[in-house]
């Protein structure tokens, strides 16, 4: 409909004579500009109306950038978080530095989360189980929630803990023990994964496991057996690491070799990889025993082929060849129990306290496995 007002205007104007049809299209025009202002007007005071938060947003691969967004809005079933802690993991490091097979863009990346109920200043911790799955299909109903053929990710899919606020289903909740540190307590996510990888390798009392690399992971997988009995000796070529972590290593009886001068010599019933490095499959399946069980933790850089000669000795020896993926919620209560019951051997893995402004800084020694965790604590 045209503008009573906007013909006025044009008709009062000191303007040429013009037919009425080239009148009534300015009129249409004028009324158009008047409309469009009033819904860019309304659009961006609806946005005013929101409260801010700061997030980092990565765009696409090696571009990050701290943006001020609107606070999210949970659906039906989830809660709305702000976030205390979230460690930096070294996927976090890999999807900056080239992407995910899982990863959507833009994304606010970060799924190893302590949070509490936003507007509750003073309430209780919870690690976040960063899986949304449907809760129906066979994996779920069967209790492999991890591997649910809809699975949506905190920090792949969805925003994730590099935002000072996210939407989380109120089933992921796992409420942190009043002692625990929100620091330690989200490294709950990746002490699951190691949790479930020791269950999905049938770890018992008294079986030799070996362990590839000494990182923070591998020190989780390491613990973590030797708490439930096995002898433990954990490998890297980085004499470094292994020095940094002795204190653990005698807390838990865990057995360092270094693997470039020769000491890692017995086999093993169970060897798990906790590096990238395809060397760890090759030289890991030489040392299994007749029997023995290699679960792959860690999925392996590059595009190597491997000879038949090396599968051929899985079959020979009647080798199990294991997958772990991720973790479930009960994996991750279980691991807070562990942070909880250990915390003082545990918390040496917290290298820095970082604010958002510091991640893009930290990334590339997160990349190159350098160090243990940094954990984001300040957001603005």
């Amino acid at each position: 409909m045209i503008s009573r007002c906007s013909i006025q205007l044009i008709q009062q104007a000191e303007l040429p004579a013009i037919s009425t049809h080239v009148q009534i299209c300015l009129a249409c025009h004028t009324t158009f500009i008047i409309f469009s202002c009033l819904r860019v007007s309304c659009i961006f005071f609806r946005f005013l109306s929101f409260p801010i938060m700061n997030t980092l947003v990565l765009r696409k691969p090696r571009c990050l950038s701290i943006e001020s967004r609107p606070e999210p809005q949970p659906f039906p079933g989830e809660v709305l978080l702000t976030v205390v802690a979230c460690a930096i993991c070294r996927t976090d490091a890999v999807m900056w530095w080239q992407g995910h097979r899982d990863l959507v863009f833009p994304r606010v990346l970060g799924h190893e989360i302590c949070a509490r109920r936003h507007g509750d200043p003073v309430g209780q911790y919870y690690a976040v189980w960063p899986g949304n799955a449907c809760g129906t299909c066979s994996r779920c109903r069967s209790g492999n929630e991890h591997l649910c053929q809809s699975m949506r990710i905190t920090g792949f899919h969805r925003d994730g803990g590099f935002g000072e606020l996210l939407s989380a289903s109120e089933k992921n909740l796992l409420p942190v023990p009043s002692a625990l540190s929100p620091e330690l307590a989200a490294l709950a996510e990746p002490l699951g994964c190691a949790v479930h990888a020791l269950g999905r390798s049938r770890v018992s009392a008294g079986e030799r496991l070996l362990v590839y690399g000494a990182g923070t992971l591998g020190l989780f997988l390491a613990s973590s057996a030797s708490v439930r009995g096995a002898k433990v000796s954990i490998a890297d070529p980085d004499p470094e690491k292994l020095i940094k972590s002795r204190d653990l290593q005698r807390c838990f009886n865990i057995s360092p070799c270094f693997t470039s001068d020769g000491s890692l010599s017995q086999e093993a019933d169970v060897v798990i990889n906790a590096t990238s490095s395809p060397d760890a499959l090759a030289d890991g399946l030489e040392r299994l025993a007749p029997g023995g069980r290699y679960c792959l933790f860690s999925g392996l850089r590059g595009h190597d082929a491997y000879p038949a000669e090396l599968i051929n000795g899985i079959h020979y020896r009647e080798a199990e060849l294991i997958g772990s993926y991720g973790c479930t919620r009960h994996d991750m209560r279980q691991a807070l129990l562990l942070l909880e019951q250990y915390a003082s051997a545990f918390s040496f893995l917290i290298k820095q306290r970082i604010g958002l402004h510091d991640v893009e800084r930290v990334l590339p020694s997160v990349l190159e496995g350098k160090g243990f965790k940094s954990v984001i604590t300040s957001y603005s």
